[in-house]
């Protein structure tokens, strides 16, 4: 869910391969865990049924969403902080490329505000964005998810389903509250989505964590979601499935933002484990978690093998698994999947810290997932620290005045926007490489860039390598002005997009791109849709109970079709959303690379 922190960002450089660090052993074998099957539902069906909730903005605030606010305050909190030694790093020095405004015309404003409030009644931010593609008879078909709102849209920009269709639909389960029954559902959080071109089956997931129905307070089960689709047809029937997201020592869990990945074998699902009550001495994280599942299997709807490893790093809880475009993976090693991950926080607690610069990554190899379709699975999971260029915490992004009513009514002036933390965004297996990047802290400014990394993998039965053959830094040349949370999406061609936010002292928030390839970027930073106005939720100000820095990301998407187009999605602050308490958008849009 949101693993909201602070500060950071950058742009370009050119890189050759590095040397490696540190080779870690194979972790132990990973523990054969149960997965539940709770029953199908037809979204046809469900979107047939869906009605409009009834305004309640007071439910902006539910007791489950205080309680994972209390998460980010311990995480962010500076008394009790576990500082490394002074860094001897320097933050990078970024001269960074021209910003330009060429909107793209094929793309569309996706869900919003409004759509959450319709089927949910009240707002919620930030926009968690899910975003995947496929082709059913001759349409090609686009599911957006943003918190707890989705819908259906094609690359021609027809919709498919209502306002009022809530995320909890597609899983079977109550809305965040029932007006009807005056009861609260489980609360949902970080959906993601992926089309699979070897099965023809659509994978949604997202966080759940049982309530009391009652008060809304979390009561300590918590799951990850899964729905598989039974045929290619985004709106027919799903097998729904619960992963126990539960620990032991653990009172209270939540598997944090599940991130979603798969080969030709299984589907990999990684959360972060924490705690939100945790007893006196403990620090209350549990470290990354990925779960292997047999893919095919749950693609017949049938009850799949699931393999649980303990990652054992404290220096991160998102470990991203990989994705292909068109199923053209990594069958070394009776089939293997990677992984990437960044040096994002400081253990035992996964604290945030606000003077945090790094210069290594990792890259990760699960192996022998093939033996997930067999009765005893045996998969390997090895990981590897690489040198890399220096990235670190990224720095509150500045945006442009304008009219905030919402702040305005509280006599603030136009906020800053949270940028998170350096944690590693998605990761596409592509062109033989992983492509991946992270928010970080840029000079001069300071001000926000990306640092990404494109890696050739390679694994063997002892360990895994990776070389990064490029990176480098996406920022914009205007000192004031703030990228954040990038998505990389490469076609087989090793030719893509990094989509992400812009924003700054002359920008409202907008949705941008930088082209890249197997050399390097390919264009500068391109607008592709502009703000309107300043971000202006209820997140961004003390006074609602929040701020004093608006939430924003948690993340963005971009995939490539097997044509090798690519479709990407992100925040904005479009023309045309505002409720009382939040003004969010998010656009979608294809690049032809």
């Amino acid at each position: 869910m949101d693993q909201s922190v602070v500060r950071r960002a950058c742009v370009a450089v050119a890189a050759a391969a590095l040397a490696l660090v540190l080779t870690v052993p194979a972790h132990a074998a990973g523990t054969p865990v149960g997965i539940k099957k709770l029953g199908t539902v037809n979204v046809r069906e469900a979107a047939a049924a869906a009605k409009h909730a009834q305004y309640r903005p007071a439910l902006r605030n539910l007791p489950a969403a205080k309680q994972f606010a209390a998460l980010e305050e311990r995480r962010n909190a500076e008394a009790d902080a576990l500082r490394k030694p002074a860094p001897v790093l320097q933050p990078p020095t970024v001269a960074g490329q021209r910003i330009t405004s060429n909107e793209v015309q094929t793309g569309f404003e996706g869900l919003d505000i409004r759509d959450t409030v319709f089927s949910q009644g009240f707002e919620v931010e930030p926009p968690d964005q899910g975003l995947c593609g496929g082709t059913f008879g001759a349409t090609t078909f686009l599911w957006e998810e943003v918190n707890l709102a989705i819908g259906l849209f094609d690359t021609q920009q027809n919709q498919y389903t209502p306002p009022a269709l809530g995320l909890n639909a597609l899983y079977g389960v109550g809305p965040a509250f029932d007006a009807g029954t005056g009861k609260f559902g489980p609360f949902l959080s970080d959906p993601k989505c992926y089309f699979d071109p070897d099965t023809g089956r659509w994978f949604h997931t997202v966080l759940e964590a049982d309530v009391d129905p009652d008060s809304g307070a979390l009561t300590g089960g918590a799951n990850t979601f899964l729905a598989v689709s039974q045929t290619r047809d985004p709106l027919g029937p799903y097998t729904i499935y619960a992963v126990d997201a539960s620990h032991a020592g653990c009172t209270l869990c939540i598997g944090d933002q599940p991130l979603l990945g798969a080969d030709a074998n299984g589907l990999y699902i990684s959360t972060a484990e924490y705690d939100l009550a945790p007893p006196a001495g403990s620090p209350g994280f549990f470290g990354a978690q990925i779960y292997a599942i047999d893919k095919r299997a749950l693609a017949s709807g049938g009850t799949p093998n699931v393999v649980h490893f303990e990652t054992g790093t404290q220096f991160t809880g998102t470990v991203q698994p990989a994705t292909s475009p068109s199923g053209r993976y990594e069958t070394a090693q009776s089939g293997t999947e990677y992984f990437m991950s960044a040096q994002d926080c400081e253990p035992p607690d996964c604290h945030v810290d606000a003077d945090s610069l790094e210069n290594t990554i990792h890259v990760w190899a699960l192996t022998h997932t093939a033996t997930l379709r067999s009765a005893n699975p045996d998969l390997r999971l090895f990981d590897r620290t690489v040198k890399s260029q220096v990235y670190g915490q990224p720095v509150p992004q500045r945006q442009k005045p304008g009219i905030h009513p919402l702040g305005e009514s509280h006599n603030e002036p136009v906020p800053p926007v949270e940028s998170n933390d350096a944690r590693m965004n998605q990761v596409v297996f592509a062109g033989g490489r992983l492509w991946g990047g992270v928010n970080t802290i840029a000079m001069p400014g300071p001000r926000d860039g990306i640092a990404w990394f494109s890696v050739d993998p390679s694994v063997s039965s002892s360990d895994v390598r990776g070389d990064i053959r490029e990176q480098g830094y996406v920022a914009g040349r205007d000192r004031t002005s703030f990228v954040s949370f990038p998505s990389i999406g490469v076609n087989d061609a090793g030719r893509g997009t990094i989509a992400y936010s812009l924003m700054g002292d002359r920008y409202y928030p907008s949705a941008a791109q930088t082209g890249i390839n197997l050399k390097g970027l390919t264009s500068g930073v391109q607008i592709v849709r502009n703000g309107f106005k300043p971000e202006d939720g209820f997140t961004c100000y003390e006074e609602e109970g929040n701020g004093p820095n608006c939430r924003w990301g948690d993340y963005s998407a971009s995939f490539a079709l097997p044509t090798g187009e690519i479709w990407s999605a992100t925040e904005f602050i479009g023309d045309n959303a505002r409720t009382t308490f939040a003004n969010w958008s998010t656009f979608v849009w294809p690049y032809r690379p």
